[in-house]
């Protein structure tokens, strides 16, 4: 697991975090808490937060909930069916400047490049948080946001721009616009997890370094990779993270699939400890830090077993999008035509069945049994004839 210095500053989080009412009773009712975090098994104990409590939370004291204590900055993320409020306190814009700017320094911007910053400046406020990192690492910032791509593109070659940051398919579209930089950092979908993703985009805009750079609007960084690209790096002094089973909450092995959990190591506002965030992905152990190797690869939200196997849907969606000529529609067939399942996935648009067959078995931990891709679907979803 992680060091003893971070499960010191984790033990000074949730001491923070037992302030708010939120907290005090979850820890009281599970009998944890800072006094009791004497190793990484006891922090096992301490309960998960889910984004159900949270929304339950805002509704029960609306507009803010318990755990707004005051804000210097209130931004919004998704929850549930509407928007829910994301505070961050003066240290916390602060401390997330400083770790953002070096994730974004190890993915090779150099102080001085210009920067085109295309995410969003409004309501979500991702902009800004990447916005201050960037000063903090005294690059020249072009907040243009998720504009215009001819427009944008215009300018980053009149300005000769280094480095853009923004959603990887934002970034192919300035280059279908004759945009060319020279390094992305790519966020806000899948990236890396899409096969041929990131050759696609670096030869969209000539680009020679293509990284990934993965976090939530409540924790961000998580994790992000370096200009070596591979693989993204769990960001230690920010987030903790832990891979668990999305049905029974025990946490994985090295190189196991589940859902990312994750703690906030230093925050003021809204802090989140065991936070499921839904995601799905692996965690390795490189020299003495994490990384998740294939990036998140889908969400944990629908999942069904075959023969013994995990499958989750939504993943299947990364493996479809490397494929050009298909439309990423597909349906799920899983029947028992006798004493053992069978695994069909049927897919629309034209493409190779067996190399599709292939990229599906890596993805999914299972071969199908047979992969179909035919001109038109006639219904999409999980067809499961077993019961």
């Amino acid at each position: 697991m992680y060091d003893s210095e971070t499960l010191a500053a984790v033990r000074e989080q949730l001491d923070r975090a037992a302030g708010h009412e939120f907290y005090a009773a979850k820890f009281d009712e599970a009998g944890v808490g800072a006094d009791r975090l004497d190793s990484w098994e006891a922090f096992r104990e301490v309960p998960f937060t889910t984004p159900g409590e949270l929304e339950a939370d805002f509704d029960a004291d609306p507009p803010t909930g318990t755990l707004y204590d005051g804000a210097a900055m209130v931004t919004f993320s998704p929850m549930g069916e509407g928007l829910a409020p994301v505070y961050d306190a003066r240290a916390d814009i602060a401390h997330q400047a400083e770790v953002n700017a070096t994730v974004l320094q190890r993915a090779g911007i150099e102080a001085g490049d210009r920067v085109v910053n295309t995410f969003g400046y409004e309501l979500f406020g991702t902009g800004y948080v990447l916005h201050r990192a960037l000063e903090e690492l005294g690059a020249e910032v072009f907040p243009l946001g998720p504009g215009d791509a001819e427009q944008t593109a215009a300018t980053v070659q009149e300005y000769d721009i280094d480095a853009f940051l923004g959603n990887p398919s934002f970034g192919k579209r300035l280059g279908e616009e004759g945009a060319s930089v020279e390094t992305v950092v790519g966020a806000g979908e899948p990236f890396t997890s899409v096969p041929g993703q990131r050759g696609a985009v670096k030869d969209a805009l000539d680009a020679s370094t293509a990284t990934d750079y993965f976090g939530t609007r409540h924790i961000m960084p998580v994790a992000a990779e370096t200009a070596a690209e591979d693989g993204l790096h769990v960001i230690e002094d920010y987030a903790v993270v832990e891979i668990v089973d999305p049905d029974t909450g025990e946490v994985l092995g090295e190189g196991e699939r589940g859902e990312v959990v994750v703690t906030h190591v230093r925050k003021e506002g809204l802090p989140l400890v065991r936070y499921r965030t839904g995601d799905l992905a692996e965690l390795q152990q490189r020299g003495e830090g994490w990384v998740l190797p294939d990036g998140v690869i889908g969400r944990t939200d629908e999942r069904l077993k075959v023969k013994g196997v995990k499958v989750y849907p939504e993943s299947i969606e990364t493996v479809l999008a490397g494929f050009p000529d298909l439309t990423g529609e597909y349906r799920i067939e899983v029947d028992q035509p006798e004493s053992t399942d069978r695994l069909t996935v049927v897919c629309e648009g034209e493409g190779d069945e067996s190399a599709l067959a292939e990229a599906l078995g890596d993805r999914l931990l299972i071969t199908p049994d047979e992969v179909r891709v035919v001109a038109d679907l006639d219904g999409t979803g999980i067809e499961d004839q077993r019961y």
